[in-house]
């Protein structure tokens, strides 16, 4: 029984611990089901929830989301509280939003504003699927503020950013979602990498910055400064293009640039400028519009190019932006400036004007290759030493080749004029004319030496030459700078105030105006006034002249005629086969076949005749011939026959002395002196006179013959001989006159009447 009862126990404690368990069970079960208590509400606030959500769509698309982890909102619902926010502001595709994060947000119901005290970020453009193609635009700031209606967001604080390729900070900020514009109020830095490893950063500064993501125009005002490597544009307002986040294109107002390279200095200004970028983000031009100015400072020489529009074609070579060429459009300028030389040396400055000028690089872009005007030019070369002319050029087109340090190398020019200035040198020492040259051709050459002094220009097709009374022209023409001589080539002319020169080809020393004349020389020398030269012919009457050359030096006061040379007035002339003549010494030397005629005055008191009289001419022909102003003398040597009318002498050598110029008589001869076998014979009607002498004397007024030495003799057709020492008669009647010496009496032979 005893062991019944602690069997009984056992069984009931067990009971009771089933009992208990299925209970405490059945407990935990309840409690487990039973709803949790929600935390009690704060006596400041309406309502409170966490994970909060809300959404605002439209047209069937979401337009706005919230997203917080605690929301609250006060007690007059005037005020709503969010932790861990994120806003999302969906754009118009619906596939993409703007996101505002931030850690704490207020909410003004009444205004519909939210405000983020602390760090707030905007990330632009996230798309609902998937990740994005590349780095998105993020904005980081605080003492954010944002209207839940407008969805615009605006600080006043400090903001960074980021974005592919780049990233900034600005004092304040606002964006606006609907738009897509992103302003930057204040103290605005964007830095924007380019692509590639040999791209460098450009660092862009304003004041202020709008930025339309949309459309990827940044608009900077009221500055605005650029900068990149050396290269810094300072600016008024700036609107940049950014296309597929980079720069694509820059618009700046009132711009002042530099480009400081170790080797080269380039400043730029212009009152807009247009700068394009390639597809590797490096400058691919430069285009300034309105008062454009180009300043670049190489390696010896100073480059200076203005106009209305100026446009910079910018070159990539080995990873550094290099000028290639310069376009300018509108009151074209360009000067080169050489460096001055300590040694006094220094190269002319060069200045080309032109509506439109195309500049062309050199590689490397520090100097000139060439300039081509498409209208209308000038090229001004502007003496820096005192010897060195002043010269201008004046084109309808002209291409300029350059050489080392930006000196002229060449030129070629059509529709050509140039203008050449005494120097600073003749100007003080007036040793030459200060006359200003002036030449024109329809094609203009020019070469010029390693310090851009002229070499040689020539001037082809209807060349025109004038300096002062100094003429000349040509079908062409070569002046050598060196020697100051110019060539004129095919239908050549020169002429000054005392006459005129053509031919073939004509040489002519510009200082002097001496000149060597080839090929069908014909010359005009008109009287001087002051009948200063030599006249053998007339002074009154111009000279002409012709020859194979001519040629003429000591300024024009020695000229030689050479090959068929002739020089006549009127119907007088001397023939040979050259003639000089020096005008200093008033005396003129023919050599080789010389002839000269001489016609006789027509008698003024002679009654009129039915029909003019024929001329009447004094001819004289001798190897040589040498005349002498100051004394009237014509001396000619070498077997000399002399022509009048019915009247011929022959002699070794004959002097024919000349009438005075004022003299009234009929012949230009006053008398001749023969000498050396002297034979005169005259042709009188019915009779005929030879005489035979030494020595002979002729004077032209009287018709009076001398006839001495080597007993003279004289043979009468009608008289018969007569001999004596000296024997003088007359051409215009029978008289004969005979002297003879002692122990010679004279003889006659008489001929009978048959």
């Amino acid at each position: 029984m005893r062991s019944v009862r602690w069997l009984l126990l056992v069984a009931m404690i067990v009971i009771a611990a089933v009992v208990f368990g299925i209970y405490r069970a059945h407990r935990l079960t309840q409690r487990r089901q039973r709803p949790v208590a929600s935390t009690p509400v704060p006596l400041d606030s309406k309502s409170v929830a966490r994970d909060w959500e809300w959404g605002q769509s439209a047209n069937g698309l979401p337009a706005a989301k919230i997203i917080a982890k605690h929301y609250g909102q006060s007690v007059d619902g005037s005020l709503v509280q969010l932790n861990d926010i994120e806003f999302q502001v969906y754009q118009k595709d619906g596939l993409h939003y703007d996101r505002v994060r931030s850690a704490y947000a207020q909410l003004t119901t009444a205004e519909h504003k939210f405000y983020s005290p602390g760090n707030a970020e905007i990330t632009l453009s996230v798309p609902v699927h998937g990740t994005p193609p590349h780095p998105l635009t993020s904005i980081t700031t605080a003492g954010l503020n944002f209207d839940s209606e407008s969805y615009q967001a605006v600080t006043n604080r400090h903001v960074s950013f980021k974005f592919e390729n780049g990233d900034g900070t600005s004092d304040g900020a606002t964006y606006d979602p609907s738009t897509h514009t992103l302003n930057l109020t204040s103290n605005v830095v964007v830095n924007m990498n380019g692509k590639g490893s040999n791209s460098k950063p450009m660092r862009i500064e304003s004041n202020q910055l709008a930025w339309n993501e949309s459309t990827g125009v940044l608009f900077l005002s009221p500055t605005s400064h650029l900068i990149r490597d050396q290269n810094k544009i300072d600016a008024g307002s700036s609107t940049v293009l950014i296309k597929d986040n980079l720069i694509s294109i820059i618009d700046a107002d009132q711009v002042h640039g530099a480009d400081r390279q170790p080797a080269r200095q380039v400043e730029y200004a212009a009152d807009k400028v247009h700068v394009e970028y390639n597809d590797q983000n490096e400058i691919d031009r430069i285009t300034g519009l309105g008062n454009a100015k180009l300043v670049s400072n190489g390696q010896g020489s100073q480059i200076t190019v203005t106009g209305t529009q100026v446009d910079l074609m910018i070159a990539t070579l080995n990873g550094q932006s290099v000028l290639s060429a310069v376009n300018v459009n509108g009151k074209g300028y360009l000067e080169s400036k050489p460096l001055p030389d300590p040694k006094g040396a220094t190269p002319d400055t060069k200045i080309l004007r032109s509506e439109i000028l195309n500049l062309k690089m050199k590689p490397g872009g520090k100097d000139l290759e060439q300039v081509v005007t498409q209208a209308p030019g000038t090229l001004e070369f502007l003496p820096n030493q005192p010897a060195r002319h002043r010269r201008i050029l004046k084109a309808e087109r002209m291409t300029v080749a350059y050489g080392a340090k930006n000196e002229v190398q060449s030129f070629f020019a059509t529709a050509a004029s140039t203008e050449t200035y005494p120097s600073e040198e003749e100007r003080k020492n007036k040793k030459a004319a200060l006359t200003t040259a002036y030449t024109s051709s329809k094609i203009i050459e020019a070469t010029f030496d390693e310090k851009g002094e002229l070499k040689l220009m020539k001037q082809s097709q209807d060349f025109q030459y004038t300096n002062g009374d100094r003429k000349a022209q040509a079908d062409s023409a070569t002046l050598q700078n060196d020697t100051n001589i110019m060539d004129l080539d095919a239908n050549a002319r020169i002429s000054d105030m005392s006459g005129s020169t053509s031919g073939d080809h004509i040489q002519m020393q510009q200082a002097t105006g001496d000149f060597d004349a080839r090929g069908h020389v014909a010359t005009t020398r008109l009287p001087e006034p002051n009948k200063s030269e030599s006249a053998m012919l007339d002074k009154d009457e111009p000279t002409l002249g012709t020859a194979d050359r001519v040629t003429s030096s000591n300024h024009n006061h020695l000229v030689r005629y050479n090959g068929n040379a002739v020089l006549w007035q009127t119907s007088n002339r001397v023939q040979a086969d050259r003639i000089d003549v020096d005008r200093d010494k008033k005396s003129l030397v023919a050599d080789g076949k010389v002839v000269t005629w001489f016609e006789d005055k027509p008698n003024a008191d002679a009654p009129p005749t039915p029909q003019p009289a024929q001329p009447t001419y004094t001819i004289v022909k001798a190897p040589h011939m040498f005349y002498t102003d100051g004394d009237r003398l014509a001396t000619y040597t070498g077997g000399v026959d002399f022509w009048r009318p019915t009247l011929t002498v022959k002699s070794a050598s004959l002097k024919a002395f000349l009438n005075p110029q004022d003299s009234d008589a009929d012949s230009r001869i006053n008398h001749a002196f023969g000498d050396g076998s002297v034979e005169i014979v005259q042709f009188v009607q019915d009779r005929q006179r030879v005489g035979h002498s030494e020595h002979a004397e002729y004077y032209t007024d009287e018709g009076k013959i001398i006839l001495t030495g080597g007993e003279p003799k004289l043979d009468d057709s009608k008289r018969g001989n007569t001999t004596g020492e000296k024997l003088t008669y007359y051409t215009g009647d029978n008289r004969l006159l005979i002297d003879g010496a002692p122990k010679q009496p004279t003889r006659s032979h008489l001929r009978k009447k048959s």
